[in-house]
């Protein structure tokens, strides 16, 4: 056994073990495999137990580099710590992907919903892997889940805020991949089933926490007299070429945004309507807490419009005995309205930015605009917080402004009276 140098590490060609002599580094020395590979590697003893441990390899590793780590290798080891041991778990650390896995296995699932529901619940599960596989793309799904900071999740953010679509910068898109890895980083603060610590340790936190998001605009669109006007024509004309059965679809897609532009409704409850909802309580729309975004019971008054349409329906009753609307599978209700409002916001020209949702928007916009009290309109549009409603607050402050400004008119005209009568001088006698 003689020193490692440069020239004996160079001609080294059968394989097997090599030590360097150095007293001061014991257990140093050089692995030649088979094919010639070579390698420097430090063995001790820790606990009874023989370790070993890879410096690295040759030429990419010089001898005199290796032994300098070696050295430090050695001066750890005399400290009680195990490099081999490190080493082990740092390869065998969860990554990225490993997390994402969990997500899926452990999240995803709650997500659950019977009935008509789960086809929507089916979307949502699907786009949220979408988002998953971007942070997967934009960390490195190799990376060690305890080596993201809240530097990689900005640049993450930054990135995809930048990014563009097809309605343009995807930022508020960036917004909703934050919010799932943030609750996907929030899994990794509680040990797997069978571990005894955290994939991420409480110093380390969620990398997620402190990233701003991008700011959103609100999105609130009310459609004007003429508008609405516009959108009733477009929706008598949709369907009138198809043929039967798609005919009888198109009738049920646009009498269901019929519904939404008379009742302030989501789309969603649009489409899962049921005639056992409205024959519950003639006049009423019942609708069932696993209908509603709410999840509570919300009974909403039909206008004179509604009960009128729900009548003609019922009249044309079709022989789904189930969905007031039913779709194109047999025994299904309406599945999409993307299909029904392409139609409408061309043919009424209402501009690409014009969205189904706005309606329900406009439905509040006009009750605030009559003087309903917001608390009203949220009853109305089944809100459960007032903050909800009061998106639309400004809208409710009109007619108060404009009665303000009627009395205050009144009360200037009142004194411009007053102040324009002259008394007369009392005449005196004699």
């Amino acid at each position: 056994m003689g020193t490692l140098t440069a020239d004996r590490v160079r001609r080294a060609d059968e394989p097997g073990l090599m030590w360097d002599a150095d007293p001061k580094i014991p257990g140093f020395g050089l692995r030649v495999n088979r094919g010639g590979a070579k390698s420097f590697f430090l063995n001790y003893h820790l606990d009874g137990r023989e370790r070993r441990i890879t410096i690295g390899r040759w030429p990419t590793w010089t001898v005199d580099a290796a032994r300098d780590e070696a050295k430090e290798l050695r001066r750890r080891i005399d400290g009680g710590e195990d490099p081999a041991g490190s080493k082990r778990e740092r390869r065998e650390a969860p990554t990225v992907q490993d997390l994402i896995d969990r997500y899926v296995a452990q999240h995803l699932p709650t997500k659950t919903a019977g009935g008509p529901r789960q086809k929507i619940v089916q979307q949502r599960i699907s786009d949220e892997k979408k988002m998953l596989g971007e942070v997967g793309d934009c960390l490195g799904k190799h990376t060690k889940v305890a080596d993201i900071h809240a530097g990689d999740i900005q640049e993450m953010h930054r990135k995809i805020s930048e990014t563009v679509g097809r309605q343009g910068p995807r930022r508020v898109r960036a917004n909703r991949i934050l919010a799932v890895a943030s609750k996907m980083f929030s899994l990794a603060s509680l040990p797997e089933a069978g571990e005894n610590v955290p994939w991420r340790n409480a110093a380390q936190g969620n990398p997620c926490k402190g990233v701003k998001k991008n700011p959103e605009d609100g999105r609130e669109r009310y459609y004007s007299p003429l508008e609405l006007a516009a959108i009733a024509d477009a929706l008598g004309l949709y369907g009138s070429e198809a043929l039967e059965p798609s005919r009888t679809v198109a009738k049920a897609a646009a009498d269901a945004v019929r519904l939404i532009m008379f009742t302030g409704c989501r789309p969603q409850e649009a489409m899962l309507a049921t005639w056992q909802q409205f024959d519950t309580e003639p006049g009423f729309w019942v609708k069932p807490s696993a209908h509603t975004k709410q999840r509570k019971t919300h009974k909403l008054p039909l206008s004179p419009l509604a009960i009128e349409l729900v009548d003609r329906m019922r009249a044309h009753r079709a022989n789904d005995a189930t969905w007031i609307f039913p779709g194109a599978v047999p025994g299904q209700p309406l599945a999409a309205f993307h299909h029904v409002w392409a139609f409408v916001r061309q043919r009424a020209k209402l501009g690409e930015d014009a969205r189904l949702y706005d309606l329900r928007h406009t439905y509040a916009s006009i009750g605030a605009g009559g003087g309903l009290s917001l608390l009203l309109i949220g009853r109305l549009l089944g809100h459960t917080q007032a903050r909800t409603t009061q998106r639309y607050a400004h809208l409710a402050d009109d007619p108060v402004r404009e009665a303000a400004a009627r009395i205050g008119a009144v009360i200037s005209g009142a004194g411009k009276q007053v102040a324009e009568i002259v008394p007369m001088k009392a005449r005196g006698h004699g």
